[in-house]
This record gives C-alpha cells, sequence and structure tokens, in this order.
C-alpha cells in the first residue's frame, strides 16, 4: 500500500492540481462564471403603446394566498417593485433571481434577456404607465436557451424551437474525442503501454459512458436537480469505469495492476469530468445553444 502511493500518490495529486489550475484560469477568465448559463429571450409583439414594466412570473407548488388586483396605481419603479413583490395570483409570483436583472423597462427592439437563473416554469407580467397589467400564458421551457414570442394582445406566449440537432452532434463528438485525448494522456502519465487490449478496453468504455451522457446532457434544461443529477451520473460514470478498468487493463509485462488501474479510472474521470464544463461553457458562449 505504501509503496502505491509512492507510486501513483504523486500523479494523482499533480493531476488533480492540474485541474483545479486550468479551472481557476476559465472563472477568471469570465469573471467567476464558469459552465453553460440557462436563459430565457422574450421577443415582444404587439405590444401596448405606452411605456411599461416585464417581468417573469413562477409557480410554486402548494402556495397560496388571496389574488391580487391586476391593476396598479401610480406607477413608477419603487411602486412596480413594491407590486410585484407581494405579487400572488392563482399561485405565480414573482421570480426573483438572486443576480442578473428581473425587471424590464419597455425596449424599443421589444427583446427581453433572462439569464443566470431561471424558473422551469413561467408566465411574463406587464405593468403599463396606466396601471394595466398584461399576463401572458404560461410555458415550460425545453430548450437550455429558451427563445419564446409573446403576443400581448393575444395573450398568447409561443415557444421558438431551433433545429439544434447539427450543434448537439457537434458538442457530442468534441466531447468525445477531447475526453479520449485526455484521458489517454493520463493513461500515459500513469505508465500503461498502448497495447491493443489496452486501446480496445479504453475506446469501449468510453464509447458506451460518454456518448450516451452527453446526448443526455445537452438536451437537458438547466436546474438545481440538473446540475445534482450531473454529479451523481459523473461519480457513477468514475466508478465504474474504474471498475472496467481494474479488471481490463494491463501492465507492459502483461500483468494486471488492480490498485493503479482503479486509481487510473479516478484521476482520469476527475479530469475529463472538468473538461466536460470547460467544453460546454465554450460551446454555449459560441453557438449560444
Amino acid at each position: 500500500m505504501t509503496m502505491f502511493f509512492k507510486d501513483y500518490g504523486f500523479k494523482l495529486i499533480l493531476i488533480v492540481l492540474l485541474v483545479v489550475f486550468l479551472v481557476s484560469i476559465s472563472a477568471s477568465d469570465v469573471h467567476a462564471d464558469m459552465g453553460a448559463k440557462p436563459s430565457i429571450k422574450i421577443h415582444l409583439v404587439n405590444g401596448p403603446n405606452q411605456h411599461f414594466y416585464l417581468a417573469l412570473l413562477t409557480r410554486e407548488r402548494g402556495n397560496t394566498g388571496t389574488n391580487c388586483e391586476l391593476k396598479l396605481d401610480n406607477v413608477n419603479e419603487e411602486t412596480v417593485r413594491k407590486y410585484l413583490e407581494d405579487f400572488f395570483y392563482n399561485g405565480w409570483q414573482f421570480f426573483q433571481s438572486p443576480v442578473g436583472q428581473n425587471i424590464y423597462n419597455k425596449q424599443e427592439d421589444g427583446l427581453y434577456y433572462f439569464s443566470y437563473m431561471v424558473p422551469d416554469d413561467f408566465k411574463i407580467i406587464i405593468i403599463c404607465d396606466d396601471g394595466t397589467v398584461y399576463l401572458s400564458d404560461n410555458i415550460n421551457p425545453k430548450e437550455f436557451d429558451e427563445v419564446v414570442v409573446y403576443d400581448v394582445d393575444a395573450g398568447t406566449l409561443i415557444e421558438q424551437i431551433e433545429n439544434k440537432t447539427g450543434r448537439h452532434i457537434l458538442y457530442v463528438a468534441i466531447c468525445y474525442l477531447l475526453t479520449l485525448a485526455f484521458e489517454l494522456m493520463i493513461l500515459k502519465l500513469f505508465g500503461y503501454p498502448f497495447t491493443k487490449r489496452n486501446i480496445f478496453c479504453f475506446v469501449l468504455i468510453n464509447t458506451i459512458t460518454n456518448i450516451p451522457f452527453n446526448v443526455f446532457l445537452i438536451n437537458q434544461h438547466s436546474s438545481i436537480g440538473m446540475v445534482l443529477l450531473w454529479l451523481f451520473a459523473e461519480f457513477l460514470i468514475m466508478l465504474i469505469e474504474s471498475i472496467f478498468y481494474l479488471i481490463t487493463l494491463r501492465d507492459s509485462e502483461g500483468k494486471p495492476r488492480r490498485g493503479k488501474s482503479f486509481a487510473y479510472g479516478v484521476a482520469a474521470n476527475f479530469g475529463s469530468a472538468f473538461l466536460g464544463v470547460v467544453i460546454l461553457y465554450v460551446y454555449a458562449l459560441v453557438f449560444h445553444m
């Protein structure tokens, strides 16, 4: 056991420090905003011919209260915020993200953008200067970056779903190939020869785990539950691959090295998990998903 940590403990520590360093650089480049950000982009049509304020509503299951009046007197920024903070209507309440903008003034181009943290199910509320209040239909986003058209006159909220199949295929392919390249480097660092057996087993397990996982990930809407599911899936994949390597990998003498193989699986998956976060961030930045 002492010899194991002497031989491979340093390599594990080196990999962990390298990953932390790279992630730190990425985080500083984006002002501690690492990872892709879910968003809602609203295109408003047939809006009021006067100044108004726009915000999002969310529904908390089980919440009860008295419906407020869909009318506001003496409209200004202060009264609008107070009205929204106290707002309750058939279970719908003002959505307040701890980051980003929550209330918009009227935009001449009709575009409104909410990001960082967005509700899973939402309505749009508009408060006009004359006190009139409009509520849209509700919608449950199916896209990571949701685009909707709100027709104020009709009260309809329509989801604009793009054909992103090509982008998603590109993302999955990039993740797969970069994961292979990265984990092959770690395999070499651990001193394993690139024999037909080792390479075949390496490609096989990564194909089985990496491609389905990233296909699933890219088609999900971001939420706290999704983050927890991602962490659980990463841990499960790390465990499966580490056990698989423990059984299949052979050293230069053709012998299995159980502890070394398991340690390789942990190190490789730990590093590639953070690599996946960086890839997802860059993908969202370039394609705006």
